[in-house]
């Protein structure tokens, strides 16, 4: 069933054999907090108060919006009209898998049906599927290690092509969620009771987990030495405090420091380490595994005056084309003030950045594009960082054509954003099923 709210279509997912009714009042609880945008899905279960990556619950009301990447196969098994199902261990990988793409899963107090194993094998099979699909690469075998000691079963398929599939739409890191982790698997293998989560607490321990799920995000800023990017490198570690280890590198020097103290290593090694990468007043020029990286990536251009920084570029150098490599990549850019978010957002729109995934999301686009002069937003993000929409869609083509920015540019001036993101969403679709087209 789907509800619309205010701008928002909101479908009531109901697993299959429930039979705790949903109240009014928290129906309507649920969806004031959709419509307020402090949830994109809301699940109830008993004790439930605050975010959560994975809670047991008959009922979840989400947005139509995320369950656009979910694959529809595991919608059908929370539903039972998928075969052979666990309809509630499907409602846990669920939430699981909308929290991997950066969407918010808030639980509400409320009751549940009972769980009634009907196939214990069934059910052992789609927890272990689960932890084989949904943890990062780091994190998936002392999960399943522990889990298969937890459910005494040794034996375990990996289910290679869902994962791939669900690793590839994630737009947040394991770090993000691993606070919320040791709960939302103690509720995957029916870890309900106090003795029976110390039971798991400390296989959780034997595995070699605990030191991941307390480990803290890492942030990589690249800055210069010194001047206004630098300070406020440094005022954004101190920010974040003990919650984040930062790391600062010089884009000038190749010196890294974490809590002033060098780290070894060059500035191309140190992605790799990061959950966030953040570019101040820089380029890929001094950090080229910055390219490449599956890291959010944050391009904070709030200490330059962009136009200036263009013109004043080293003889030989190309500033422009370094700036289009940073924009078609970042996943949130940082402006110093509206005019140049204005100039930001028609070079955006030149890389196809601008498009319906990133516009359906936030039709404001600040998620994409803002000016942050206390660097308050820089530090929310780095705090909770998300990959942006379209991070997770096919490749683009970074437009060839002189003209391409400038069209961009007029579509904004002439339209907003809203006509932007229709005239770019039809060349969107038009690449992608020439790209299809050619790999038949």
């Amino acid at each position: 069933m789907s509800l619309v709210g205010r701008g928002v279509v909101i479908t009531t997912m109901t697993v299959a054999g429930a039979m705790a009714p949903l109240s009014v009042e928290l129906r309507d609880e649920a969806v004031r907090l959709i419509e307020s945008l402090a949830a994109d899905a809301v699940c109830v279960t008993p004790h439930g108060a605050g975010r959560v990556l994975a809670a047991p619950s008959d009922v979840l009301l989400v947005t139509k919006a995320a369950l656009q990447d979910i694959d529809p196969e595991l919608i059908e098994r929370v539903q039972g009209t998928a075969g052979p199902a666990d309809p509630q261990t499907a409602m846990l990988d669920l939430q699981w898998r909308l929290n991997l793409n950066g969407h918010t899963v808030i639980a509400l107090d409320g009751p549940i049906t009972p769980r009634i194993v009907v196939d214990e094998d069934l059910r052992v099979a789609a927890i272990l599927e689960a932890l084989t699909v949904l943890p990062g690469s780091d994190l998936r075998g002392p999960l399943t290690s522990a889990a298969r000691t937890y459910l005494a079963h040794d034996g375990i398929e990996v289910a290679g092509r869902a994962r791939d599939a669900v690793q590839g739409r994630r737009r947040v890191p394991d770090r993000c969620l691993t606070a919320l982790m040791e709960s939302a698997v103690a509720h995957l293998v029916g870890a309900e009771d106090a003795a029976d989560r110390a039971r798991l607490g400390g296989l959780l321990d034997s595995c070699g987990v605990r030191a991941a799920l307390v480990e803290p995000l890492h942030v990589f800023v690249v800055a210069p030495g010194t001047g206004p990017a630098r300070e406020r490198a440094e005022q954004l570690a101190r920010r974040l405090g003990e919650s984040v280890t930062v790391r600062l590198g010089g884009s000038d020097s190749g010196v890294i420091l974490e809590d002033d103290s060098p780290v070894g290593g060059s500035l191309d090694e140190q992605p790799a380490w990061a959950d966030v990468v953040v570019l101040m007043a820089t380029t890929f020029d001094h950090l080229r595994g910055g390219a490449i990286t599956e890291a959010p990536l944050v391009v904070d251009l709030s200490t330059l005056d962009l136009v200036a920084w263009l013109v004043q570029g080293t003889p030989g150098g190309d500033r422009s084309t370094a700036l289009a490599e940073i924009l078609a990549r970042a996943d949130l850019v940082l402006a110093a003030d509206q005019k140049h978010r204005d100039i930001l957002l028609g070079a955006l729109a030149g890389q196809v950045r601008v498009n319906a995934a990133v516009y359906d999301e936030d039709p404001s686009l600040l998620s994409l594009v803002r000016t942050d002069e206390d660097g308050l937003a820089l530090a929310e993000f780095c705090s909770r960082p998300v990959r942006a929409a379209d991070s997770n869609l096919p490749p683009f083509v970074i437009p060839t054509k002189p003209g391409s920015l400038a069209l961009a540019g007029k579509y904004l001036r002439e339209g907003g954003p809203r006509v932007l993101a229709e005239k770019v969403a039809g060349r969107i679709a038009r690449v992608y099923k020439q790209r299809v087209a050619r790999t038949r």
